[in-house]
């Protein structure tokens, strides 16, 4: 049988057995094992059970659990309405200004959560009644709380980052610095577009009467609230980006640290770290049951020479790299439509990664572009997660038709930017350069 009608067959089988309602992790589980024991018999079901471990037992993969629990601390001890407090004593009489305050505390959060779930979740519970109060447009409220939400998938510590380096092989740690400047040129994109639209049309976000705040509160907010947080990121950051340690190791001290910060706070108890470790927990073996399933995904193309082919096949093609770079992120986009990320990333790396190194283009520039075109798809119709997540928080009368025109913009500002990183490769890769 050709190669592409392999690779077209064990994408249908596969999407086949997701219809069925299976777990994406399950689903490559099964069909990879079914292939192989075609194949091999139990010998080969034996070297998959082998090549999978070997991948799960990666220490590249042990920054995800100290990720997740920074996150899950900050989500559950409810620092982050501190955080929005202070940030809105610096956001005063400006066009859009609790949409900006959403922006900039999803920025600040998706430093400190690298979920996607939990920033859209948080925001739209603590923000969307607020907005909602204050006549702001259902379109600038459900897409500045989503746009927020998908901030948390670039900016770092992010935890498909994460996963992305571990199933292509890239860096992690440059993985991680060289999204930097892309999550802060996105958020910056973001709050233009909100300043810009409700200049143009003040209905969107009807202004109101906002308490003064002296220089010595606005100070002192932020010197409590803000850049302990800010902090936190840095010395993550700081450790990668020095080499003074590994990315786990500055996890590690990252999670650390964020307990400690509750204790600062008192709002630490014995409840919470329990609760904390019990969902990190969750989240990490999902995740590395995921990269089970990748594992044995790219051993069966490995074996039927399916990648192999598609590679020669790609390179052979007559045409600029460029087109073909081009042709792979749409591809993404595309699948990001009906598709979930880490099903994307499963069954795309393992063909398209051979492709790029073959090409000699930049990994880590490569990667960054990979991630936002996953973000695209968070916020596409018809199945983003993060359109159905802000559906989940959201009051009956905001509809998915709202929380669809909401998006579309933010997806174009998504879009102009990985136009802008394409045309200028440093935005990605000056920061790692220097790693």
């Amino acid at each position: 049988m050709e190669w592409y009608l392999v690779l077209v067959l064990i994408f249908f089988v596969l999407v086949a057995v997701m219809l069925t309602g299976l777990p994406i992790a399950f689903s490559f589980i099964l069909v990879s094992s079914a292939i192989m024991f075609k194949m091999q018999g139990a010998f080969g079901i034996r070297q998959l059970v082998l090549g999978m471990y070997d991948q799960v037992a990666q220490f590249s993969l042990t920054p995800i659990p100290f990720f997740m629990i920074m996150g899950e601390v900050f989500y559950q001890s409810g620092l982050v309405s501190r955080t929005l407090d202070s940030l809105a004593k610096f956001v005063k009489k400006v066009p859009g200004r609790l949409s900006i305050i959403t922006l900039l505390g999803g920025g600040v959060f998706a430093a400190l959560s690298g979920s996607v779930v939990a920033n859209t979740a948080m925001f739209g519970s603590l923000m969307l009644p607020e907005m909602m109060n204050r006549g702001y447009s259902k379109k600038l409220i459900t897409g500045s709380i989503m746009a927020s939400g998908a901030l948390a998938m670039v900016i770092p510590p992010s935890a498909l980052a994460v996963l992305l380096g571990s199933i292509s092989g890239i860096s992690v740690g440059k993985i991680l610095i060289g999204a930097i400047l892309p999550g802060v040129l996105l958020m910056a994109m973001y709050i233009g577009y909100v300043m810009v639209v409700c200049i143009i049309n003040p209905e969107m976000a009807p202004a109101y009467n906002v308490e003064d705040s002296t220089l010595k509160e606005m100070l002192l907010g932020a010197l409590k609230d803000i850049v302990p947080l800010i902090f936190i990121f840095l010395v993550v950051m700081g450790i990668i980006f020095t080499g003074i340690g590994t990315p786990t190791e500055a996890a590690a001290i990252g999670a650390l640290s964020s307990y400690i910060l509750t204790i600062m706070y008192r709002k630490f108890s014995w409840k919470l770290v329990y609760k904390t470790l019990v969902d990190s927990l969750k989240v990490t073996a999902m995740v590395l049951i995921i990269i089970a399933g990748s594992a044995g995904f790219s051993q069966i193309l490995a074996m039927t020479g399916a990648s192999r082919e598609a590679v020669v096949a790609i390179m052979g093609m007559s045409t600029s790299p460029f087109i073909i770079i081009s042709t792979m992120l749409l591809i993404i986009v595309a699948l990001g439509f009906f598709m979930e990320q880490t099903a994307i990333m499963m069954i795309t790396l393992p063909i398209m990664m051979p492709v790029i190194i073959s090409l000699g283009v930049n990994t880590i520039w490569f990667a960054v572009l990979y991630l936002i075109c996953l973000q695209i798809g968070q916020l596409t119709p018809p199945v983003g997660l993060a359109l159905f997540t802000m559906k989940g928080v959201s009051p009956p009368e905001v509809t998915m038709r709202d929380i669809y025109d909401g998006a579309i913009p933010f997806v174009t500002m998504d879009v102009l930017a990985l136009l802008l990183m394409a045309v200028i490769p440093p935005i990605v890769t000056w920061l790692p350069s220097l790693y």
